[in-house]
């Protein structure tokens, strides 16, 4: 549930290519902690580059970007899991978000797998998933953090019916902020 204290603001920010393709001009907005929202427009129209410009990929023309606290972190699920990943086990995957392995990792997995209702043996290698269970592993992987917010880039991507059912569950019970780019207008309702 979204409360008074603004987690994401934008002032004024400013974000262009080169000069002849700017996609942000002085854009102002800010997000509630706990706070669900879409976003959606056209291809082109700068969602994933703001995705970047949160996370600090991008870096703005001019205004400012700020989050609260200032050491907010931010997951972020893509829509496909690195090619140069696939080769990896589930488990190597998952301590790649790490600068160091926690020794609770295969408990930490397990709980977000548990999430996202995804059942997969830790050492089994990511392509071997279908393309619903990477979508379920991209999830995960974002929540594995535990952020503070979390960023879902076309999340209904390669899911069925019930794996949409559950991901709209598990947003709707989520505490934290969400920021969604996604084409779904049926999931976006």
């Amino acid at each position: 549930m979204a409360n008074d204290t603004v987690v994401l603001r934008f002032n004024d920010v400013t974000f262009e290519y080169s000069e002849t393709k700017r996609v942000l001009q002085d854009a102002c907005f800010s997000v509630r902690n706990g706070s669900k929202m879409a976003l959606m427009g056209q291809n082109g129209a700068g969602k994933t580059t703001l995705f970047k410009l949160i996370t600090g990929q991008l870096k703005q023309k001019s205004g400012q970007i700020s989050m609260t606290p200032k050491d907010a972190s931010v997951g972020i699920a893509r829509q496909v899991i690195a090619p140069e990943h696939m080769d990896m086990t589930v488990r190597d995957w998952f301590a790649l978000h790490f600068e160091e392995a926690p020794y609770n990792l295969d408990k930490r997995i397990s709980d977000v797998l548990d999430a996202v209702n995804l059942t997969t043996d830790l050492t089994k290698k990511v392509k071997a998933h279908s393309g619903g269970q990477q979508a379920r592993l991209l999830l995960a992987h974002a929540l594995i953090g535990n952020p503070d917010i979390l960023l879902l880039d076309e999340p209904t991507n390669n899911l069925d019916r019930d794996g949409i059912d559950h991901l709209t569950a598990f947003l709707v019970m989520y505490e934290k902020t969400v920021l969604v780019i996604s084409h779904d207008a049926e999931f976006l309702s």
